[in-house]
């Protein structure tokens, strides 16, 4: 009766007129399009007429899919970032900086394409743009050129100039930024800390990704508003989070959160590894750093020292990797088994699996909370060390350090936790509450969509704190005026008090003055005497 129902109502806030849809997305990292993909399947399910722009085209795209492919333009994100980088910038910096790198080049790429720019000249009109809100914007302008409502589709929390342009509060105090590995709960230290990288990735975006964005924008679209201009009118961005494994914070209402929206039950396990898990009544250990990064590529001195602990577990380890990429001295245990591509979904679901070790990616760990898997997670990049410590603070996961880590430090991590029953619990608790929303993540990013569509881009949704400058958004004239009425009526009571002060010196007679001095300090001295009476006897 409970799935019937919740069926019923998401075909009813479902229901809308098929609209012309054109969605670019022009990042090519597949743990991204999996969350992008989800939506453009279901809007063209809700036969939606759309257009995609995508590195990820359909194998058989229905009648109402209109695709132009962007395969092969740029080289697929698989960067080694296993492989430790030394550099006096600090990690969260390097790790902006190379984003918004990598989504600036995108949209160049993408900008120079025939088909793209025959698309902008064409006289099809559309009823809204989805565009990918992460290190670039320089598709914004779309939404002027076809007089549509634009949808921002976010695959992290919330980043920092994505609050500034949707008028989000910041909440520096107990909100950790993204790419520092901060929990809610900081001291006067981290939130020092915390408020100083926030402005900071402000300021990057502003000089790394807005400016050479601009000079892409005027190029594809000739001269209009400023990209920061057009940021402040989304009518909607869906941001891939969820308060409860990722932070409590303030939302305005063009803001929503679809966190495992991506999360795939039609995923199926292969033959061979259904039997491999099956057969493994010991439980596995599932091993998979993701689309972005590669285990092979890790020193080999260090994937010896992590070989050697793993070898000594009763577990079998189920590990997402190419043996044949390996260095040659390296000897792999007999308890790993190694597979190129493994359906992480379904096999983190399996009833044996026992850890699951990741690089914690938001996607990865979405998935492994939704299954009650405990994860020990090893940050390499991006927002992974913040996921990682949210996932810590909530009882479920440990965390290692690629870099430091020891033999001893991953023994006794996985130690604790393939032995602490604690971390299992914890896990259950956290998927239950994970899990239970009043619609499903996708049918909530849908709804809302179409909710702009039907309410012609939803303009009473756009936070009236777009329109205040600095000084009105942080009160700085309100605390000026209060100054000011402060001190004139300090001023005014001084003036005053000086002026009754003086008429009654000059009234009153001199005789009766001196009596009045002499009476007043002899009442203080009766004053004092019976306090300090009964101060002692208080004693």
């Amino acid at each position: 009766m409970q799935a019937q129902l919740l069926w019923l109502v998401a075909t009813c806030v479902a229901a809308s007129h098929a609209a012309r849809l054109l969605a670019i997305l022009p990042t090519n990292t597949r743990s991204h399009y999996a969350m992008y993909g989800k939506i453009v399947e279901e809007l063209v399910r809700r036969q939606h007429q759309v257009t995609v722009i995508t590195h990820f085209p359909m194998k058989n795209p229905p009648p109402n899919v209109e695709e132009i492919s962007l395969a092969g333009t740029i080289p697929e994100i698989t960067n080694n970032l296993t492989k430790q980088e030394q550099s006096l910038k600090p990690d969260f910096v390097r790790n902006l900086e190379q984003i918004m790198e990598e989504c600036v080049n995108a949209c160049d790429v993408v900008s120079r394409i025939p088909a793209v720019k025959s698309l902008l000249s064409s006289k099809v009109t559309y009823d809204m743009i989805i565009v990918e809100v992460f290190g670039s914007e320089c598709f914004l302008p779309l939404g002027q050129r076809f007089q549509a409502p634009v949808v921002g589709l976010l695959s992290s929390v919330p980043l920092p100039w994505v609050n500034e342009q949707l008028g989000n509060p910041e909440a520096t105090a107990y909100v950790p930024a993204y790419m520092m590995s901060y929990g809610q709960r900081m001291n006067v230290i981290e939130r020092f800390v915390n408020t100083i990288a926030v402005l900071w990735a402000k300021i990057l975006y502003k000089h790394k990704s807005q400016v050479p964005s601009q000079v892409i924008a005027d190029r594809l679209f000739g001269p209009g508003p400023k990209l920061e201009t057009l940021a402040q009118n989304y009518s909607l961005v869906l941001s891939n989070s969820h308060f409860s494994i990722n932070e409590v914070r303030p939302l305005v209402p063009t803001l929503v959160e679809v966190g495992g929206l991506h999360l795939d039950d039609s995923q199926t396990l292969s033959n061979e590894l259904k039997k491999f898990l099956d057969l493994s009544t010991e439980g596995v250990i599932y091993w998979s750093f993701g689309s972005m990064s590669r285990i092979e590529t890790i020193p080999s001195q260090k994937l010896s020292q992590i070989f050697e602990v793993l070898s000594e577990l009763n577990q079998m380890v189920l590990v997402k990797m190419n043996r044949g990429m390996l260095a040659r001295n390296l000897t792999v245990p007999d308890n790993v088994y190694a597979m190129d591509w493994i359906p992480q979904f379904a096999t983190l679901c399996h009833p044996n699996i026992k850890l699951f070790i990741s690089h914690g990616g938001l996607l990865g760990t979405q998935e492994a909370v939704a299954c009650g898997v405990p994860m020990l997670s090893v940050p390499l990049y991006a927002d992974q060390a913040l996921n990682a410590r949210a996932m810590n603070d909530r009882g479920v996961a440990l965390t290692v350090m690629l870099r430091d880590s020891t033999s001893q430090t991953w023994r006794s991590a996985l130690h604790q936790l393939l032995r602490n029953p604690k971390y299992k619990e914890n896990a259950l608790k956290l998927r239950d509450v994970f899990l239970d929303r009043p619609l499903p993540p996708l049918e909530t990013g849908i709804y809302w969509i179409e909710y702009v569509l039907r309410h012609k881009g939803a303009a009473h949704l756009r936070s009236p704190a777009l329109d205040l400058s600095s000084a009105e958004y942080l009160l700085l004239d309100v605390v000026a005026l209060s100054l000011a009425v402060a001190l004139m009526t300090i001023f005014i009571l001084h003036k005053l008090f000086r002026y009754i002060c003086t008429r009654c010196i000059t009234w009153w007679p001199k005789e009766k003055l001196v009596f009045e001095k002499r009476l007043f300090r002899r009442n203080i001295s009766v004053f004092l005497c019976l306090l300090w009476k009964y101060k002692i006897k208080a004693n």
